[in-house]
């Protein structure tokens, strides 16, 4: 009896769910209303120029309506990662918009790996990212640390953005490099990324509409009764050291009675569950459990906190100093890292007929062989090319890359 009682209630809650369901998503689709969401649009301050074309509209309605417990979720992310990434852009004196980029990259989850083998925040290939000065090995990689793959990907930005003079053809050629971007504009005859977009590969094509629907989503969300999913506060409020020595995870864990889960979240630039001893490596924990950390450690460097209002650095030599101190989201502990590819020029002409980035018909080439240990960066140099042109020459992207034994296109000097 017992049983068919607990059989009922199982059923009666299904049925009930189901029905919240079905009612939460008629009232998700009465919320759409697409003359109020066209006019939210066009009343937008954005970077390129904002379309509300049937993509977007589609990409809208799947953030709003179709998916939007993983809307909710997003939406509570951007509390852990905007911080550091509008601080970068201020810096930069970049548009704050772009900082939508790494949404629609990523989803903002460092540990975000795709089927190509692109990672992190701004899903950098391995080789694009070591020509960053990223580190890569077995058991870092640095394209899942936040700051570092932000300030690469806002610099390679930059670059296009002084290339096209356009931001909505720099963020295409951001998803399907400089020589498919160069291509789709001498087809089109046009700078105009509405004109170009057709000549552009499939996915780039829908690059800028999900864009813009992604930032009409963290503009609007409130409109489509959405409500941010807020990460739990360890992962908030949190603190960063350098450390010297080897830092075992699950022993950290253990002894601080901390989930093993929110020491990999707040540190994913480790992938194997330690940080190895060196120098340049850092840690980040929760602010009180940072506390207890430098306690007992004696090897770890003084604590910096880092304020993303303000821009202001403090060190505490005070233990104590920690709990008294209004910390915010994503501390981080220098200013950039990350080595910059050398010589890029400031500008193209990106008109067809002026430039010769675009007019290689008439040239004869040569071809490298890619040797083991050998970098596109490396081959550019020996070549005296700069390394953009050697990639646009040969059509790479950085989701296109030469490996080992491949030939690789050289202009000949005259």
């Amino acid at each position: 009896m017992n049983t068919i009682k607990c059989i009922t209630l199982n059923i009666v809650m299904l049925s009930l769910g189901l029905c919240l369901s079905v009612a939460g998503y008629a009232n998700a689709k009465d919320l759409f209303v697409d003359s109020e969401v066209e006019q939210r649009i066009q009343s937008m301050s954005s970077s390129i120029d904002l379309r509300y074309t049937a993509e977007v509209k589609k990409r809208i309605k799947q953030y709003t309506i179709h998916q939007r417990s993983a809307s909710e979720l997003l939406l509570g992310r951007i509390s852990i990662y905007f911080p550091l990434i509008e601080s970068k852009l201020r810096e930069k004196g970049m548009p704050d918009d772009l900082k939508y980029l790494a949404v629609i990259e990523s989803g903002l989850i460092p540990h975000a790996k795709s089927g190509a083998g692109a990672a992190g925040l701004w899903q950098f290939m391995k080789p694009t990212a070591r020509m960053y000065g990223m580190k890569i090995n077995r058991t870092v990689d640095q394209r899942r640390d936040p700051e570092i793959s932000t300030e690469a990907a806002l610099d390679y930005l930059q670059y296009l953005y002084e290339k096209y003079d356009d931001w909505a053809l720099a963020m295409g050629a951001y998803n399907c490099g400089p020589g498919n971007m160069n291509r789709a504009i001498r087809k089109a005859n046009s700078t105009d990324f509405y004109k170009v977009a057709k000549y552009l590969p499939r996915e780039t094509r829908g690059y800028v509409p999900k864009f813009i629907a992604m930032s009409y989503l963290m503009n609007y969300y409130y409109s489509h009764d959405l409500t941010p999913k807020m990460p739990h506060s360890n992962v908030l409020n949190t603190a960063t050291s350098r450390v010297v020595d080897r830092v075992n995870f699950k022993k950290l864990s253990a002894k601080y009675q901390l989930d093993l889960e929110t020491i990999q979240l707040l540190n994913p630039t480790y992938i194997r569950n330690f940080i190895p001893n060196g120098p340049e490596h850092k840690l980040t924990l929760p602010t009180d459990k940072m506390t207890d950390f430098l306690s007992g450690v004696e090897s770890a460097k003084p604590l910096l906190l880092y304020n993303h209002i303000n821009g202001k650095k403090r060190m505490l030599s005070d233990l104590k100093e920690v709990n008294s101190i209004e910390v915010l989201p994503l501390v981080e502990i220098e200013g950039p890292i990350m080595r910059p590819i050398p010589n890029i020029p400031s500008r193209y002409d990106i008109q067809p007929k002026n430039t010769e980035v675009y007019q290689l018909s008439d040239k004869k080439y040569m071809y490298h062989t890619l040797r083991r240990k050998e970098s596109l960066l490396d081959v550019a140099n020996k070549y005296d090319m700069e390394l953009v042109n050697l990639m646009e020459v040969n059509s790479y992207t950085s989701h296109s890359l030469p490996t080992l034994g491949d030939p690789i296109k050289i202009i000949r000097k005259e």
